[in-house]
């Protein structure tokens, strides 16, 4: 990555740590009475960055699985990358879903007094494992150039190193196979995992039956294809900001074009369907999504500059690694609209008749718009996450453990 671009990133990450702690530190203060959540609509802002962050792992978890299970040669060089890049997002969704779920210092009692028919704690369970996992697969992808750093005086902080090397000096072929089979048996290990990740949380939307949006047999099928999207455009922009690899690029790009094409499918499927069960409350949801005062939120941000445009430069350019990786930008950048246009409008229907004219309370209406604490938090989460990100390309051999594994994939 050029030095200058570099720094601009890490200029920006730095100022919105500084500015998203204002608002972490209020919430931290004055807990949830400082969202603008209700009793109609309990999940907001923090749940839908939540499922942006999950769909951002997606990309990188199958990279991994088609490198190192099916070994695929052409993505090995970008493999260190993408196991790295599960961890930092994986950290991310696990801070602001907590966040979210109030009294983060008391997550430990989900562990003392489980609740086993509860999807959350499933949830939970299987977010820890894909976190333990890639970071121990990460560590041995990374390990051999930690020991070589460990070792060579002209590098800076090399007693740093030499802690994560674990007091090893040399770094053999026979370490070299054995750490390739434990990244295997790690990426073997973690298909189950994964899948159990994915559909548990896509199962805490699914099994709601009060909201018809969610509960369709289209949204477990809608919520991998879109992750899958989201997440490979993540790896294309990460491809081109740090490898420069042309191949990979094209290749990624032209299936994560096909993937568009299947989502918007689904998406229109999802929305013909809805509207043919004529059910007032389910019409009304689909209409605020549609026609509603964030209706810029779906036609503009989500279906043109998200979906759309992407679409047609991935068609016209597909041979221009650029121009590609700015089309996977903007389906990375404008994403949250996706998700907030699933979470929220499901929630902003009133179900049962009378009952907005029944109570009058502030935390008793659905016109949800989130306040400047839900706004600041994420933005602190959001670059957290990119600082992490950074800076680990930097202090640790992220990009350089990718050169010359083909012949170990």
């Amino acid at each position: 990555m050029n030095e200058k671009f570099f720094k601009t990133l890490l200029g920006i990450g730095i100022l919105g740590l500084i500015i998203g702690t204002i608002g972490l530190i209020n919430f931290m203060v004055y807990g949830k009475s400082t969202l603008a959540l209700g009793s109609y609509i309990p999940w907001g802002l923090w749940v839908a960055i939540y499922t942006f962050f999950l769909g951002l792992t997606a990309g990188a978890f199958l990279i991994t699985i088609l490198t190192y299970v099916f070994r695929i040669k052409i993505f090995s060089g970008i493999g260190p990358l993408s196991a790295f890049t599960v961890v930092v997002t994986i950290i991310c969704e696990m801070l602001i879903i907590t966040l979210d779920l109030g009294h983060p210092l008391r997550l430990y009692q989900i562990f003392i007094t489980p609740g086993f028919k509860s999807m959350i704690f499933w949830m939970v369970v299987f977010t820890m494992g894909m976190l333990v996992i890639y970071i121990l697969e990460t560590y041995y992808l990374l390990r051999e150039e930690i020991v070589e750093w460990s070792q060579d005086p002209g590098i800076k902080n090399r007693k740093i190193y030499q802690f994560l090397s674990l007091g090893r000096t040399t770094y053999t072929d026979a370490d070299r196979q054995q750490d390739h089979r434990r990244v295997r048996l790690l990426s073997l290990i973690s298909i189950p995992v994964g899948l159990f990740f994915y559909g548990s949380n896509g199962a805490v939307f699914a099994v709601l039956l009060n909201r018809p949006i969610w509960n369709s047999t289209l949204t477990p099928l809608l919520f991998i294809i879109s992750a899958l999207v989201s997440g490979g455009a993540l790896i294309v922009l990460l491809t081109f900001m740090f490898k420069r690899d042309d191949a990979v690029i094209h290749l990624l790009a032209h299936t994560i074009r096909f993937l568009l094409v299947v989502m918007l499918i689904l998406e229109f499927l999802h929305f013909f369907i809805s509207y043919q069960w004529d059910v007032v409350y389910i019409v009304t949801a689909l209409n605020l999504i549609l026609y509603g005062h964030y209706w810029w939120n779906f036609w503009i941000v989500h279906l043109i500059l998200g979906s759309l445009v992407p679409l047609y430069l991935m068609i016209v350019y597909h041979d221009n690694a650029r121009v590609l990786a700015w089309a996977c930008f903007l389906i990375v950048f404008t994403f949250i609209a996706f998700r907030l246009s699933f979470v929220i409008p499901d929630q902003a229907v009133y179900k049962l008749e009378g009952l907005d004219t029944s109570y009058f309370h502030a935390r008793l209406r659905t016109a949800y718009v989130p306040n400047l604490t839900e706004w600041l938090v994420s933005v602190w989460v959001i670059s957290l996450g990119l600082l992490a990100f950074l800076l680990g390309t930097r202090w640790l051999p992220v990009i350089q453990a990718g050169r010359g594994e083909e012949e170990h994939v």
